[in-house]
């Protein structure tokens, strides 16, 4: 390998990588399974994700980052999914903002499609998770969408525990109407607030019986909520009779 960084010629396993490569149509051809790899990889975005990494700090990563993302509205779930994938583990990546844009418009390609490698979710549910990879304090834009998502019911989930990191002060004042529609959402933000160092009784207390169509919270505050006294006030709560 000689030259710049961004002109050398980088071999990936069976690809070269050269300035000419034509990223978007390897990325596509890659995520439908049409090869690249001579490992045994469980899936066609192993040979995406190690191809990133050893274009790291070279011109074609960008250029692959950005050809995943264009991945993301592709024809085929499968592909989609996997793009989402990629954004999820890279969300610094180049192009990995596309998320906030695809949010923000048509949602045809994710709310309702089964996710294919993953079943019980759809694809709605993997962008609102990419978008909560990428959520940073000084993000307004992506805080304002996160928001808006765990305000809506049901769609809180995915993402509560990164708005919260992010933004735990946003989440207190709207946590009882976020739980309220997505009850699942409420141990998830106690536990980002006891880890950010934040009281728990007040609100704890105001959102455990919220919380009763979510099954597993009794059993997951019991395990996971560390301060005894916090931890017995959310729980009798959640069960004032007992």
């Amino acid at each position: 390998m000689t030259g710049r960084a961004d002109d050398q010629a980088i071999r990936v396993d069976t690809v070269t990588i050269t300035a000419a490569t034509d990223f978007d149509a390897l990325v596509l051809d890659v995520l439908r399974g049409a090869g690249g790899s001579y490992r045994d990889d469980s899936a066609p975005l192993d040979w995406i994700t190690r191809g990133y990494r050893q274009l790291r700090g070279t011109g074609y990563a960008g250029r692959l980052a950005r050809a995943v993302a264009g991945c993301l509205t592709a024809a085929e779930p499968a592909v989609r999914a996997q793009a989402l994938i990629f954004v999820q583990a890279e969300p610094r990546a180049a192009g990995a903002d596309r998320v906030l844009d695809l949010l923000s418009g048509d949602r045809s390609l994710f709310a309702g499609v089964p996710d294919p490698l993953h079943p019980g979710v759809d694809l709605e549910w993997q962008l609102l998770a990419a978008l909560a990879a990428q959520l940073d304090p000084a993000d307004e834009r992506g805080l304002r969408l996160a928001r808006a998502e765990a305000l809506r019911p049901g769609h809180a989930e995915p993402l509560i525990g990164a708005l919260t990191a992010a933004a735990p002060d946003l989440v207190i004042a709207d946590a009882e109407a976020i739980v309220r529609g997505t009850p699942a959402a409420g141990l998830t933000i106690l536990i980002a607030l006891q880890r950010a160092g934040r009281e728990l009784i007040p609100l704890g207390r105001r959102l455990a019986p919220l919380c009763r169509a979510d099954p597993r919270f009794a059993t997951d505050a019991a395990r996971f909520i560390d301060d005894p006294a916090a931890r017995a006030a959310i729980l009798a709560a959640f069960h004032p009779e007992a």
